[in-house]
């Protein structure tokens, strides 16, 4: 992940990310993601942004030193920006979410400095099944496996959450080397790999045959600490565009079990290239809500 440019914006952005997993499209024909619980395991979330405060609605740490044990402060500000991009109000400030009325909840599981333990996730998607989240998003990974970690991840699936992850930002130019990362590289979990503005893999996005599906990923606007917000790069940041587009979809089709979910968000998939890079292609939200 990177840090392009700091803004301070007082009307209100769409940024690019938003339109074309088709989030603007299913929020004009109602579809907002009201009612779905959407936990992000990260670094927090900055619950007095004016463009979330209303969409937070409870969290968790799994830090219990003072610096740390707060899941509204997000030193890093890394899972405020993932937050926004998932449900960042539809106000007149800022920017708008996918699922711009979808409920979220910070669960904690990277610290200030934006590190954490695969015990901590998995503590995170503990909390998450006992509270009951609908989807799990972990803009977050790493290169080894761990047994606690797939242990909480299938059994977060196995108990009807939909789970999404970042791919990973290990990809070769070529894009023909496998470094998905884990949790995504679980079977459990939706791997997302990264896309750019020409709908081109970003050259950071893992690749491999775990990948998925796909999502924005490069250049993407979105909610950072203390009233501010910046673009940042990233599977981090494709991620929850897919975990919005889910809510969206979920609010549409509340019969749909999180395997059913699963199958149709990647059956209306925009295919964009080869599987290894780009899953089954571009995530699309009213093509899933008009199956």
């Amino acid at each position: 992940m990177e840090e392009n440019a700091e803004i301070t914006k007082l009307a209100q952005n769409v940024p690019w990310g938003i339109p074309r997993v088709q989030g603007t499209d299913a929020q004009n024909a109602g579809y907002t993601g009201n009612g779905v619980k959407v936990a992000i395991l990260d670094t927090g979330i900055d619950r007095s942004h004016p463009d979330l405060t209303a969409n937070v609605q409870g969290g968790h740490s799994v830090f219990t030193d003072s610096a740390n044990r707060d899941p509204f402060f997000d030193g890093d500000g890394h899972g405020t920006h993932v937050a926004g991009t998932v449900a960042a109000v539809n106000n007149d400030i800022g920017v708008v979410g996918v699922a711009s009325e979808a409920d979220l909840y910070a669960v904690k599981v990277l610290n200030n400095a934006g590190s954490g333990s695969y015990a901590g996730i998995a503590e995170g998607i503990e909390w998450s099944i006992n509270n009951g989240m609908d989807i799990i998003n972990m803009s977050l990974g790493g290169s080894q496996s761990s047994a606690i970690l797939k242990e909480f991840s299938d059994l977060a699936y196995a108990e009807g959450l939909l789970v999404v992850a970042a791919a990973g930002n290990s990809g070769n130019r070529g894009g023909n080397n496998d470094t998905v990362g884990y949790p995504a590289k679980y079977e459990s979990v939706i791997a997302v790999a990264a896309t750019d503005q020409n709908n081109q893999r970003a050259t950071f996005s893992s690749t491999g045959p775990a990948v998925e599906i796909s999502a924005p990923g490069a250049g993407i606007l979105s909610t950072t600490p203390n009233n501010t917000y910046a673009s940042f790069d990233g599977t981090s940041m494709a991620s929850p565009h897919v975990a919005g587009v889910a809510a969206q979809v979920w609010q549409a089709k509340p019969h749909l079990s999180n395997v059913e979910l699963r199958n149709l968000l990647n059956d209306t998939a925009l295919p964009l290239g080869g599987s290894n890079q780009f899953g089954n292609g571009l995530v699309q939200s009213m093509a899933a809500i008009q199956q």
